[in-house]
């Protein structure tokens, strides 16, 4: 039964506002769902809620407006950045740019600061701007991420000379991303040994020429060996040798046909 307006009116503001009442964990994760511009909102709420926010540990700054400014994105995060705990860890961080000209070296810095926070997720929608080296390189040495998330981004340089035992990364997912070369591409996936899981959508070569390993070291690439599944958009880009070993291999065709094929597991 629906309350009337005078019944409602008589209900103890304490009742209305059960959030409130939730332990700082769970409003933490609630909060994890927004953008970071809405976490931060709600802290004029009320003195319950004013300093949650700096606890939650995803950054979302996906929320911008195509015609943001570059200043005032750097601003936001900026601001953010310094108020939190600098030993707080950031768990997931979502960024994306949306202005045409080149990326400013101080969003740069951002992200990489967001990274060296013991980033686990990291998720990057980047309107195709070419992969900065040094960002690359902090991708490719952290020992918390395990989950890296590309859309709209061009890598068009050489992959940087790395350790691969450093990198745990277990779930790569790349959506619009463009590449020079097919050893580019080979390069890039090999960056990360112990991968589990591969999505793809929309990869492309710029310049189409199949990988044909010189040296030696080429030779001896086999595969990702912990790779457990791998779902691409077409199959052309990427080297199928490299997947010899996933135990679930689905491709999707230009033609719209689905190509399912499972391994079964032996011990």
């Amino acid at each position: 039964m629906f309350k009337s307006k005078k019944q409602r009116s008589s209900i103890p503001i304490e009742d209305c506002d059960r959030v409130s009442s939730l332990p700082d964990s769970i409003i933490c994760h609630i909060l994890s769902f927004l953008p970071t511009k809405d976490t931060v909102a709600t802290s004029i709420l009320s003195e319950r809620w004013k300093p949650l926010w700096l606890s939650v540990l995803t950054l979302d700054f996906t929320d911008h407006s195509f015609f943001s400014e570059i200043a005032t994105i750097c601003s936001q995060m900026h601001s953010v950045m310094l108020s939190r705990d600098n030993t707080l860890p950031i768990r997931s961080f979502r960024f994306k740019y949306c202005v045409t000209y080149d990326q400013p070296n101080d969003i740069i810095q951002l992200i990489i600061a967001a990274i060296q926070r013991r980033t686990e997720t990291l998720e990057l929608n980047m309107l195709f701007k070419s992969l900065d080296m040094k960002l690359a390189s902090n991708i490719f040495t952290c020992r918390t991420l395990t989950v890296l998330k590309l859309k709209h981004l061009s890598i068009l340089r050489d992959i940087p000379q790395i350790n691969n035992t450093t990198s745990l990364l277990k779930t790569l997912h790349l959506d619009c991303v463009n590449f020079n070369t097919h050893k580019r591409i080979v390069d890039f996936l090999l960056s990360f040994p112990i991968l589990e899981e591969l999505q793809t959508n929309k990869v492309k070569v710029i310049r189409f020429r199949k990988f044909v390993p010189k040296t030696a070291d080429e030779i001896k690439i086999k595969c990702l060996p912990n790779l457990v599944t791998a779902k691409l958009s077409d199959n052309k880009p990427i080297p199928l040798f490299l997947l010899s070993k996933a135990r679930s291999l689905s491709i999707k065709l230009v033609s719209k046909i689905l190509f399912h094929f499972t391994k079964q597991f032996t011990v």
